[in-house]
């Protein structure tokens, strides 16, 4: 099962294994490793509740304790958005599974080829950025007690946690369970989030093959016919003259066509059930991603001369500018690779065409006049232009935040 699937994202499923979101393992393991993961990424919102209500005076605690919030509720956004479109994801595995065995021209096969060795390269990079800033906000918080070995001092330097928490008993007591148990959550929700992230990578691209497969065989018709110097004639002034396409060459353009019409009707299905297992959960990531972008960059404001709390925050906010990238860029990438093939087939040669043949190509055309979309929640189409709307508002709420501040 998933041959096809297997041998180009096999990565990916390790990832989504651990977590419980990957649909065909067994079903006792996956309910037990999803519900350990989201009870575990849940229990952290009391504590986190426990730090706003008994630090409501210090507003660089509010600050910091609902961006850290806004962090948690992505990881269960996206945790349970796997989950609860399931069957979704299972057709989409199938589906992907299923076009390498459809679209087995030569030429097809290597632009899906192309697209699968760029997503795997988006997805390491993609991979490097998580694992390296949750490497470095792990490891910080131990920097005192390497020095106490190293270098120490009369007395024991303060003891530090990657996030500010409250617990109300002597953090420095129970130090080690309290690390234990932050370093847990953050591992387990950067998991969920490269998961899911990097599957999204996945789907996109490959729906950007798809259409750049049919964008290709639909430009080979037309320069076959360009290319047909039986077809073009001179008149007495030297000018070239066309001439009807023959029978047996509209044939096969006709049937070309057919062919190209069915496999884009599968890249719009493919399309149509990602953008329906993703709307909900883009729109969340996105409003999210807004409140983290303003609260992580306000809280930079205040630690410039913290240099340890500075990198932490600047890995924040070098990572959530990437996740958002990520959601948004995929969106223009397959609105790109759609219209394309309006513009395709907009170049062939229609007035040479019969009747029956311009009739399909008037569907090829309908079809691809508006291009294919991923939007968030119905509403807002995932592009570029978002990504910069994003970006600008979470500025605005940052100076507005940062002169009521002071």
């Amino acid at each position: 099962m998933l041959e096809n699937f297997l041998r180009e994202y096999n990565n990916n499923r390790i990832l989504l294994l651990t977590t419980g979101l990957w649909p065909y393992q067994n079903k006792l393991v996956r309910s037990l490793l999803w519900t350990f993961c989201f009870l575990l990424e849940l229990s952290y919102y009391p504590f986190e509740i426990l730090l706003l209500y008994d630090h409501s005076d210090d507003a660089q605690l509010i600050f910091e304790g609902c961006y850290q919030i806004l962090i948690l509720t992505i990881f269960l956004v996206r945790h349970l958005k796997d989950c609860l479109n399931r069957g979704k994801m299972r057709w989409i595995y199938e589906a992907i599974d299923r076009h390498w065995s459809i679209f087995t021209d030569d030429i097809e096969v290597r632009i899906m080829e192309e697209y699968s060795i760029l997503s795997r390269k988006l997805v390491t990079y993609y991979t490097i950025i998580i694992c390296g800033t949750l490497l470095v906000i792990i490891i910080l918080p131990l920097t005192p007690i390497f020095l106490d070995i190293i270098v120490p001092l009369n007395e024991s330097r303060p003891r530090l946690f990657a996030v500010e928490i409250e617990f109300r008993v002597n953090k420095t007591d129970y130090y080690f369970p309290i690390y234990c148990y932050i370093s847990a959550v953050i591992i387990v929700g950067s998991i969920i989030t490269l998961g899911t992230d990097t599957m999204h990578i996945i789907c996109a691209s490959h729906a950007c093959s798809l259409f750049a497969a049919v964008s290709k065989q639909i430009e080979n018709v037309t320069l076959k016919v360009n290319d047909d110097n039986g077809d073009i004639k001179e008149n007495k002034h030297g000018i070239n003259k066309n001439v009807d396409l023959c029978v047996s060459q509209e044939e096969m353009i006709y049937q070309k066509y057919i062919i190209c019409l069915k496999k884009h009707q599968l890249a719009i299905e493919f399309v149509d059930m990602l953008n329906s297992s993703y709307k909900e959960c883009s729109l969340a990531i996105l409003i999210i991603l807004l409140g983290v972008l303003t609260l992580s960059g306000l809280r930079i404001i205040y630690v410039l001369n913290q240099f340890r709390i500075l990198i932490k925050f600047l890995l924040v906010l070098i990572t959530t500018l990437f996740a958002l990238i990520v959601v948004c860029y995929s969106g223009q990438r397959i609105m790109d690779e759609s219209q394309k093939i309006f513009y395709e087939a907009y170049t062939a040669e229609w007035y040479r065409f019969s009747p029956r043949l311009k009739s399909l190509l008037r569907i090829i055309l309908y079809r691809s006049s508006v291009p294919c979309k991923l939007r968030a929640g119905n509403i807002i189409p995932l592009s570029i232009a978002t990504y910069a709307t994003v970006i600008r508002m979470s500025m605005s709420y940052y100076t507005t935040l940062l002169s009521i501040q002071d």
